[in-house]
């Protein structure tokens, strides 16, 4: 291949295809300078060598595609839209050399004058293990402020949103919840649709009901209101209209809540499951008199795991019951999963306990969750939550090649799996030279002691750290104070042998590699160490009201947001300025406060603890327009 070897695309492709060579063709750019020559046929008598994408008019499995070579002709075709888009990124992946997740990782390809491409290239994808395979980005403080929609009628812009569309199809994902409370007819779901990808609802909100929004004045109760409820069912079911939906269905309080929260009246299991049915039956009812044939998934998080696994949760026949992880990547099944369910998993988790801004989910924990679900055959659907995305592509680049094609993962243990991986990752993103000692970084910090356990109570991830101070903090608990001093001490010889190893080898990576290893690599360890260190410093000033150690605890808020800034450098300045869910900011304000009360001055003016209201406070000057966000047109 040259710059100068031709395209032959017909012009009929769908727009997704299109849009999805239009980002090969830049990729194309980057590898040798030239946009490529797409032409629909080439001349006659042509023989010197071409491509084929897009669409085969030859039967197939849904989403399968090929690459092979044939004389001079270098075909990468799909059975369908996605299979033909699949086809492309993989082209590019494979032959031009562009990481899937380039954006995230800054990982440009090498320039090139010619590639040689094997005559004995002959592969065949399809058939893929996860029949739906999708990202939710939740908790997207970061992605709302670094990237706003101009707008300001959607969580953040959708540029940036079109960048996740396309590493989700690079990643041969086929479905996207594009944010946590978006309202049923925001733009960020007809750009995902146009895109070529399946839309889909979490949890909370049900058919596409934003009950976060849910309006003050208006009684919320299916049991005491039905009519209400139905009638904004129908006008978010009807807001989808022409997409390709996987449809949630449930029955949930305001908010990420039991509904019995509000409903009070329902005090016994028996009757909230009964509820839950009865909502869930008129919901697809509702459904199948617009779409008869998609799909229809519930979302078993939080309650809905004690309802079904009771046998107070009953599903109308074709409805697909999804086991949800704890947010620490154990699934909360049991050992109770059947054939024909699915998995809502987390390789990032806003909860007070897990990560939100580092890698912490190993790879082995993946291996052995998502694979009891496919030895059970639950295999109908797979979302995985990687909040702002750019924190977690390690593992969750592992969750979606094994949602794709678990089958090339069944030898070897869990562990040996995850030392294949981490070592081909390594390779992938810092070159065979440095790849065994990135690797072994990358397995000592996913051996971080206190991030070991699997549930609330024993792991301990990025966002614990700060949940303990503020938690400290509100309760003014001398106990948990002096109880926090000894995991501190504990801890910080593995963090400083950590990084000390870590920033030893930062000259040895290639320069061109070298953002993304700060960024990836050291900020992640210093997020860690200084955050530990505060935790430690701040415990000791509350419990022997010490100023120089509450003195300590502020300079190490300095010292952490002076690391989290070196990973915000070229594109990603700025990175971090919606920082809010984990609450540095925040926490160093609480040391402030400390310190000025040890010292007798006056309390200091700090900045206030910020949640979701203003990540969406973008959507109040619509609320008018409950359960939509536009107001309605006459005609519809």
């Amino acid at each position: 291949l040259t710059a100068d070897t031709p395209w032959i695309v017909a012009a009929d492709q769908p727009e997704s295809v299109k849009r999805a060579l239009s980002d090969v063709q830049r990729d194309w750019y980057k590898v040798f300078g030239l946009r490529p020559i797409v032409v629909t046929e080439l001349p006659k008598g042509w023989d010197k060598p071409f491509l084929r994408l897009g669409t085969t008019d030859k039967p197939g499995e849904p989403e399968s595609f090929f690459m092979r070579v044939k004389g001079n002709e270098l075909v990468a075709m799909g059975a369908d839209a996605r299979g033909a888009i699949y086809a492309a990124y993989t082209l590019s992946e494979k032959i031009l050399g562009v990481d899937p997740w380039y954006f995230w990782t800054d990982h440009e390809p090498v320039a090139r004058k010619q590639i040689g491409v094997p005559t004995s290239l002959n592969e065949s994808f399809g058939n893929p293990t996860f029949r739906y395979r999708g990202w939710f980005i939740n908790d997207e403080d970061l992605l709302n402020r670094f990237s706003p929609d101009p707008l300001r009628e959607n969580p953040f812009s959708l540029e940036m949103l079109d960048r996740i569309c396309e590493t989700l199809l690079r990643c041969r994902g086929n479905m996207i919840v594009p944010g946590t409370f978006n309202f049923p007819d925001e733009r960020a779901w007809e750009l995902a649709s146009r895109r070529g990808l399946a839309l889909n609802m979490h949890h909370i909100s049900v058919v596409g009901l934003n009950t976060y929004r849910w309006p003050k004045d208006v009684p919320f109760s299916y049991f005491k209101q039905p009519a209400i409820m139905e009638r904004y069912w129908r006008e978010c079911i009807a807001a989808f209209k022409g997409h390709e939906v996987v449809w949630t269905v449930g029955y949930r309080g305001k908010g990420d809540n039991a509904f019995w929260l509000h409903e009070k009246e329902f005090n016994s299991p028996e009757s909230r499951g009964g509820l839950i049915t009865k909502a869930i039956a008129k919901q697809v009812e509702l459904i199948r008199e617009v779409d008869p044939d998609g799909m229809i998934i519930s979302n078993l998080w939080k309650e809905g795991v004690e309802l079904m696994s009771a046998g107070h949760l009953k599903f109308p026949k074709g409805v697909v019951p999804v086991w949800p992880d704890n947010g620490f990547g154990l699934v909360r099944d049991e050992g109770t999963v059947a054939a024909g369910q699915g998995v809502y998993y987390h390789t990032a988790m806003l909860n007070g306990g897990a990560n939100q801004l580092t890698e912490m989910v190993p790879p082995s924990r993946i291996y052995r969750e998502l694979g009891r679900f496919v030895k059970a055959g639950a295999t109908e659907f797979f979302l995985l939550n990687l909040s702002d995305v750019r924190p977690v592509p390690m593992s969750s680049d592992c969750a979606m090649s094994y949602a794709w094609d678990a089958g090339s993962y069944q030898s070897g243990s869990d562990e040996k799996k995850m030392t294949e991986f981490i070592a081909d990752w390594s390779k992938r993103q810092f070159g065979e030279a440095v790849a065994d000692d990135v690797a072994a970084i990358y397995t000592r910090y996913l051996n971080i002691p206190y991030m070991q356990g699997e549930d609330w109570y024993t792991c301990r991830g990025d966002n614990h750290l700060h949940w303990r101070l503020r938690n400290m903090k509100r309760t003014k608990s001398v106990k948990k104070a002096l109880a926090t001093i000894p995991f501190v001490e504990k801890h910080m010889g593995y963090l400083d042998q950590l990084l000390e190893s870590a920033e030893k080898l930062a000259s040895r990576i290639p320069a061109e590699r070298s953002s993304f290893y700060t960024a990836h690599v050291l900020v992640p360890i210093l997020i860690h160490k200084h955050s530990l260190e505060i935790l430690g410093n701040y415990s000791a000033a509350m419990a022997h009201r010490d100023a120089a150690k509450a003195e300590l605890a502020v300079k190490g808020y300095d010292k952490l947001i002076h690391a989290m800034r070196r990973a915000e450098t070229d594109k990603w300045a700025a990175w971090y300025f919606g920082e809010c869910l984990a609450g540095i900011a925040y926490n160093r304000g609480y040391a402030r406060l400390l310190l000025a009360e040890l010292r007798g001055e006056p309390a200091p003016l700090v900045r206030k603890y910020e949640e979701y209201p203003k990540i969406y406070d973008y959507q109040e000057r619509f609320l008018k327009n409950f359960p939509l966000l536009y107001e309605k047109k006459a005609d519809e």
